[in-house]
């Protein structure tokens, strides 16, 4: 009698080695990097290995999506916030940064080692980044310009939070991220609004002491 198939690498191993393989890129670098490493940090076989992935990088890659699509659904944990566009847009960048402080050999790892891997982790990285756009729609309503804003507003204010969220990172200070949600909830707002209309509409959350909401977290690897 034929045994019934069944995946070689069940979910929670799965799971394991995804978190090896990031953590471990992260610690080494690409360069540095081999599928020993990997395997034996996650307690995985080669053969139930190259079962499942072609070879390492299907399997960074395969990770890393694994990783982005959680930080997407923490970011949009505001969307169940019965409030207006803004607090929403506080209590989802909030979980995220959260999420980031909490782990930062991770935080480290997406923004900067996964990248560096090549062309391809570059583009797959900024396919992560341009997720956030649909969040970004609310602030099209509070634009004071007559007409439809450009379009490449989005991703102007998405880039500028992500300038400032990469260099608390390299700095090493991931762990102060969520202090730094008024400062970055400013910066995504500014291409729609401008500096002083940003800065006015965001005056109470940078007042010392004041403090969002934080929906329910994701797990990530620590």
């Amino acid at each position: 009698m034929e045994r019934a198939e069944r995946p070689v690498i069940r979910d929670r191993e799965r799971d394991r080695l995804f978190d090896a393989a990031l953590l471990e890129l992260g610690r080494r670098g690409r360069d540095q990097l081999t599928s020993a490493d990997v395997l034996t940090a996650a307690g995985i076989s080669q053969e139930d290995f190259e079962a499942e992935f072609e070879d390492l990088d299907s399997c960074l890659f395969a990770a890393f999506d694994r990783l982005t699509e959680g930080l997407a659904r923490a970011a949009r944990a505001g969307r169940g916030v019965d409030a207006e566009w803004t607090q929403r847009a506080r209590v989802g960048l909030g979980t995220l940064l959260e999420q980031l402080a909490t782990h930062p050999e991770m935080a480290r790892m997406l923004t900067e080692a996964f990248p560096a891997i090549g062309p391809l982790a570059q583009m797959r990285y900024t396919e992560f980044l341009e997720t956030f756009t649909p969040l970004l729609r609310g602030a099209r309503a509070l634009s004071p310009v007559e007409g439809e804003p450009p379009g490449e507003l989005e991703m102007l204010a998405i880039g500028a939070a992500e300038a400032i969220i990469c260099e608390e990172i390299q700095a090493g200070r991931t762990t102060q991220l969520p202090a730094m949600a008024p400062t970055i909830l400013v910066a995504l707002l500014a291409p729609f609004l401008g500096n002083e209309r940003a800065l006015a509409l965001t005056e109470g959350d940078l007042r010392p002491g004041v403090s969002g909401p934080v929906a329910s977290s994701v797990n990530l690897p620590s």
